[in-house]
């Protein structure tokens, strides 16, 4: 049987196509002869992820990147919906997410699935959580970020100090710093001046220095004898003897305040006294016709004494 060359074209036509088609598939990473699972994740930043990344389980590529589509929501805010091809000879829980990730600093993004157990399986076609993980530049500059802030701001407060400080030391202030560094400057001078001085005096050892010497030893001398005689005479006071006096004398002060108290309630005859005001009255009443009748005897001394050598009582 022989075949016309148009089919002979048209076959190998076709062949070329298909093998095309396949070499195309192969390039882009997939498979024509499995099935795999389509899985779904929402991302609102895909940085550096791009179609045909893979898709790894515990470090093991099971799938890649299909496809990455853009979409607007109705407030104008833009997210994406990637979907992956996962090998469906692997089965996990559908609380697994799929983390874009950067494996290394000089590699592109991929895609993992982060397992969890527990729950029911993912289905092909299911929508998993989508998580994104900073690589090690994006997390690098996430913070030096905050630090560039802060540096920043630091920046400005010390710009801000020195134009203030610019501002305080203007002419006038810098020449009062100037004098005030020459005030210094002979005040240092002149310390220095007497500090030499005093080397002089105590390396010439000058009589009146030693005099003032050795009349401070002797005085500290005659304070420490005094204090010796001092620390004798409270170890010879016998302690017992002036507790038991120091009772003694609260005992008295007692028994002196109840006599007091007793006065002042009008009890004994010093108390009645001072409480009866008939007694003080007859008192001062008695006292005044006994100084009467002194009066009247200096007066009439006869009215009241009689008497004769001969025994005779003349009576006026």
């Amino acid at each position: 049987m022989k075949f016309s060359k148009e089919l002979k074209a048209g076959v190998i036509a076709i062949l070329a196509i298909v093998g095309f088609v396949i070499l195309f598939q192969f390039m882009k990473g997939r498979s024509l002869f499995t099935t795999d699972n389509i899985f779904y994740a929402k991302y609102d930043n895909v940085e550096g992820l791009a179609q045909s990344s893979p898709v790894s389980i515990n470090g093991l590529k099971v799938g890649q990147v299909d496809k990455i589509v853009p979409q607007r929501t109705k407030d104008g805010k833009i997210h994406f919906i990637v979907k992956v091809t996962v090998d469906n000879n692997f089965e996990f829980s559908k609380q697994s997410t799929l983390e874009i990730f950067e494996p290394g600093l000089m590699s592109g993004k991929e895609m993992r699935v982060n397992l969890s157990y527990g729950g029911a399986s993912a289905k092909d076609g299911d929508t998993l959580q989508g998580a994104f993980k900073l690589g090690t530049l994006g997390s690098l500059s996430s913070q030096v970020g905050p630090v560039k802030d802060q540096l920043q701001t630091v920046l400005y407060r010390v710009d801000s100090l020195m134009s203030s400080a610019n501002q305080v030391v203007n002419a006038q202030n810098r020449e009062e710093i100037r004098l005030l560094l020459a005030n210094l400057n002979k005040t240092v001078g002149a310390l220095q001046t007497t500090a030499g001085s005093v080397n002089t005096l105590v390396g010439n050892n000058d009589p009146k220095l030693q005099k003032v010497l050795d009349d401070a030893s002797v005085t500290m001398q005659t304070g420490k004898v005094t204090l010796d005689k001092y620390g004798n005479l409270a170890e010879s006071i016998d302690t017992k003897k002036l507790n038991a006096t120091i009772a003694n004398l609260d005992a008295t002060v007692g028994k002196l305040n109840d006599v007091v108290a007793g006065i002042n309630n009008g009890q004994g005859s010093l108390g009645k006294l001072m409480k009866d005001e008939q007694l003080y009255n007859n008192l001062n009443s008695a006292s005044t016709n006994l100084n009467s009748l002194i009066e009247d005897m200096k007066a009439n001394p006869k009215r009241y004494i009689n008497f004769s050598v001969f025994g005779k009582n003349n009576k006026d």
